[in-house]
């Protein structure tokens, strides 16, 4: 897995008004250059301490003829605390921390926990494009510009791997930087096997306080907790 990937994965603002700060706003016909491109965005990550989004999550696997569709919310909050709240089809909690991570299944009464301590890749348990910064992503990653196509308002970043164990379970990462925010919009992963997922958030509110009691997981007394890790399925990387 990768580091730092503080995974997915978000990436937002799909239909939100721009975060506005004194920073000039970018127009969205203006073009912009890559170097540059990445020092605007790492000037929005280092001002994002805390965050909050709906998601839609779309997984094209190659085993079902149809994409499998989830919704549902997204928090964080600086320095690594992500909790994704999944509400349809099914409710699922993923939480990560400084150092564990916590599913929760209340449909299955399942739920585990493990000590980030004994996952590989443990610093880039993550999701991508908060809190990170361009020069972390290089690490693991080769960052190329693209044409964005239908999505307006905003520029497409291509990362491709560079490790051969990121390589082995995903080939390409793309996602869509709104031009005014500087914060991902839409992200897509595309995994070796050909499977891929693509993540598309709104409703985004920046900095906002968040409640200590919203990262926690109320697990009840009767669900069996196991120690086990099983995947982070549903938001990024799972393996």
């Amino acid at each position: 897995m990768m580091k730092r990937v503080t995974l997915v994965l978000a990436f937002l603002l799909a239909t939100v008004a721009p975060y506005r700060d004194g920073v000039a706003q970018e127009s969205a016909e203006q073009k912009m250059q890559l170097p540059d491109l990445l020092k605007k965005f790492n000037e929005r990550q280092q001002a994002v301490q805390s965050l909050t989004a709906t998601f839609t999550e779309r997984k094209n696997l190659s085993l079902l003829a149809k994409p499998v569709v989830a919704n549902g919310t997204f928090l964080y909050s600086k320095p690594a605390r992500i909790k994704w709240e999944y509400s349809e089809p099914e409710p699922r909690i993923f939480l990560i921390t400084e150092d564990r991570f916590v599913a929760y299944y209340p449909a299955q009464k399942r739920a585990e926990e493990v000590p980030l301590s004994k996952l590989a890749g443990r610093r880039v348990f993550r999701v991508f494009g908060i809190g990170q910064t361009a020069e972390d992503l290089e690490k693991f990653f080769d960052i190329t510009q693209a044409d964005p196509g239908a999505e307006s308002g905003c520029y497409l970043l291509v990362l491709t791997p560079k490790r051969r164990r990121v390589k082995d379970r995903l080939t390409r990462v793309r996602f869509w930087v709104d031009a005014q925010t500087y914060l991902p919009r839409k992200l897509e992963y595309l995994e070796s096997d050909g499977d891929s997922t693509l993540l598309t958030f709104a409703n985004l509110r920046l900095n906002p306080e968040i409640a200590e009691a919203r990262f926690s997981v109320n697990i009840p007394k009767d669900v069996m907790v196991t120690s086990t890790f099983s995947g982070f399925s549903g938001s990024g990387l799972s393996r």
